[in-house]
């Protein structure tokens, strides 16, 4: 049964109790298929790891993990989009020179220009000529929009308030995140003490098993008592190896997020519950909350794109500036020169001037355009008014539940120790003949019912601390419970 022992030296090395083993190749035989993978999975000794608290455990995801990254990437691309925008502004200056070669003759009359017919300028003749004659023109122009009634600041506007959206996305993520590893995180810790719960309820089956078994052997007790607690036994161990089986899918996914080996991921146990519930204040929801300041910048970029819908119907004055100039083979007689003569530029022209440019149809569309943006304005706005009213749904319950089990844990620590005393008086008793083997179970049950309910109690209240945590955006407290003293 060398796999038996395998997964024994896996748990010592995971600071994990170890099963008893009692009749093991009975459940060697019936578990060996079902627990293969896992053991095949964890063979590799963990006797290097480094204990992992809940603190270094966030921090690591939130370095390595993807889609921090991919939302820093948007983040970036939203900055660099301003600086897009503002260069996008910058005047247009264009430089053109062309050397023709053709014929130049006119006529009268008035066309559309499609883009295929050949353009020329000069006198008009009798008759056609073929004659070619050379030119050359120069041009340069520029054109800037100057003056545009406040669009360029609304759409500044606008890209700030994108970069702030991309701010606090990341910053939602982060927290989410965050809220993912510590839920991980507590599965683990939570699973292994419940791990020693059942290596504490099988060492106290296998006291009662060799009392038994001594009993028996002697001819004091009947057969059917061997035989239930060799079936106690059995359920035992495969209560622990379903605890253990849990607590290895949540390693998996605490490695995953953290990027940490499964074989070198060990966690810090520490946990302190009580000292935490001792002075217990109201809660308030933080103006600062991530999930708020998301709802809060959507409002913004919204109410921002408005004002741009609203300043793009507005005119646009723009300065033109052009100037040219150009050479020709044929003279101001009209007559065909040496065609090199037209390379010499021999005119030269400028022209300045303001540009004013309206749509008078824009008016009508940006009106609708602006009520469909205050609708989206308004949807954020009960978003986030949403998202208010949760979180104060969250701080409420959790501090009236909180109360309540404050009290419930001090009543367990009294059950429990109402139930340790039964169990060892129901021991003492079945050694000594005055109980039968059902009171005995039934003790073994209670004891270890509510060990495990103890356990859920304390869980719950943890996970209700970091309710309170998660509304206040404030974690130190709820850190502390897993710090050392």
């Amino acid at each position: 049964m060398g796999w038996v022992r395998t997964l024994e030296n896996r748990c010592k090395c995971a600071n994990l109790p170890t099963p008893f083993t009692f009749n093991q190749h009975m459940i060697a035989g019936r578990l060996y298929q079902y627990f293969a993978f896992l053991l095949v999975l964890f063979s590799v000794s963990s006797l290097h790891a480094q204990t992992l608290t809940l603190e270094q455990a966030i921090e690591l995801t939130i370095q390595h993990y993807p889609t921090i990254s991919a939302k820093r990437a948007a983040l970036d691309a939203a900055r660099t989009n301003a600086a897009v925008m503002r260069e996008s502004r910058l005047p247009n200056v264009r430089l053109h020179d062309q050397i023709d070669l053709g014929t130049a003759n006119g006529m009268s009359g008035s066309y559309f220009s499609l883009g295929l017919i050949v353009p020329t300028s000069g006198a008009r003749r009798g008759v056609n000529r073929m004659d070619l004659a050379s030119g050359n023109i120069a041009l340069a122009s520029m054109d800037w929009e100057i003056y545009n009634f406040g669009r360029y600041k609304s759409e500044d506007q606008l890209a700030r308030t994108e970069a702030v959206v991309g701010e606090s996305i990341l910053e939602k993520e982060k927290f989410q995140l965050q809220q993912l590893v510590i839920g991980t995180y507590l599965e683990m810790l939570r699973f292994g003490q419940q791990l020693t719960i059942e290596q504490q309820n099988i060492a106290r089956i296998d006291t009662a098993r060799r009392i038994i078994t001594n009993l028996v052997n002697n001819g004091i007790k009947a057969g059917l008592d061997s035989s239930l607690v060799r079936v106690q036994v059995s359920k035992a161990q495969i209560a622990y190896r379903q605890v253990l089986e849990s607590y290895y899918q949540a390693q998996i996914r605490l490695a995953t997020l953290t990027g940490k080996p499964v074989n070198a991921l060990k966690i810090d146990t520490t946990f302190r519950l009580e000292s935490s519930l001792e002075s217990l204040l109201p809660t308030d929801v933080s103006a600062n909350h991530p999930l708020l300041k998301y709802q809060e910048s959507i409002v913004r970029r919204q109410s921002a794109e408005i004002d741009v819908i609203r300043k793009a119907a507005m005119p646009r004055v723009s300065f033109l500036a052009a100037a040219s100039a150009r050479g020709s083979s044929i003279n101001v007689e009209n007559k065909y020169g040496p065609l090199p003569a037209g390379l010499v530029y021999s005119r030269a022209n400028v022209l300045t001037g303001l540009a004013i440019t309206v749509n008078l149809m824009d008016f009508r569309r940006v009106a609708n355009r602006i009520r469909l943006q205050q609708y989206r304005v308004q949807e954020a706005s009960f978003q986030q008014a949403s998202e208010q009213l949760q979180l104060q749904n969250i701080s409420t319950t959790a501090d009236s539940v909180l109360a309540v089990l404050q009290q419930e844990l001090h009543d367990f620590s009294s059950s429990l120790r109402a139930a340790s005393d039964v169990y060892q008086q129901r021991l003492s008793r079945y050694q000594n003949g005055l109980d039968n083997i059902l009171g005995l179970s039934e003790s073994l049950q209670l004891l270890t019912s509510v060990e495990k309910d103890y356990l859920a109690a304390q869980h719950r209240s943890v996970a209700l601390l970091l309710q309170k945590a998660y509304v206040t955006n404030d974690f130190g407290t709820f850190f502390k419970l897993f710090k050392h003293r």
